[in-house]
């Protein structure tokens, strides 16, 4: 008999205004109508309609993305947060390769934290971490038509917040703009992810 495929982590936390949170489920519809229904709910009659139709697409576009990637979860923002619509997003998963239950957590974490310059060592509701940042370039296709825009992913590599749990990994896909001021803008989302990340509590297995 095979394995039970691990479940998604039970947790809390807070999030920005205009921000959602979607599970990545086998039938997402529910959850994907119910923030249809809020986001939805003070826009013009004469625009919803294709509102609508636009923020379903780009909902079932990431849920569908992320299914792909064994993503358990996405934060991410539907409408501005004081004005300003980040281009930010977060998406939770297990860490592909999850390390020996017999190495200590300590061990594991100066591993991560040896292979990647400017790792930071984090605390993720109790659970100790690496936060690990990379830069990716630009991406395009054959005909050279841009695919995706340079990102920098800021990586929160957590221990098991419990015995005989797995390891995880909140990773913050942040667009990075191109401007003069681009530092200071990665710095006020690296800022904003900083504390969502910190408002993280696991909920007891029931």
């Amino acid at each position: 008999m095979s394995a039970e495929a691990p479940a998604a982590p039970r947790l809390t936390m807070l999030l920005p205004e205009g921000w959602v949170r979607l599970a990545v489920s086998d039938d997402p519809s529910e959850s994907v109508q119910r923030i249809l229904d809020r986001a939805l709910a003070g826009v013009d009659r004469a625009r919803r309609d294709m509102a609508r139709v636009t923020l379903r697409r780009r909902l079932q576009s990431a849920l569908g993305d992320a299914a792909e990637r064994g993503v358990y979860e996405l934060w991410l923002p539907i409408a501005p947060t004081s004005g300003v619509t980040m281009p930010a997003s977060v998406a939770i998963a297990a860490l592909p390769t999850q390390p020996d239950p017999a190495r200590a957590v300590a061990e594991v974490l100066v591993g991560f934290s040896a292979s990647a310059a400017g790792a930071l060592a984090v605390e993720i509701g109790g659970a100790l971490g690496v936060r690990i940042a990379v830069d990716v370039p630009e991406r395009h296709d054959a005909a050279g038509e841009l695919e995706a825009p340079p990102t920098r992913l800021v990586n929160y590599i957590v221990s098991p917040a419990r015995p005989g749990g797995e390891w995880l990994v909140f990773t913050a896909s942040l667009m990075i703009p191109d401007i003069e001021q681009s530092a200071d803008v990665l710095a006020a989302l690296e800022f904003v992810i900083d504390s969502m990340m910190a408002t993280v509590e696991f909920e007891e297995a029931a």
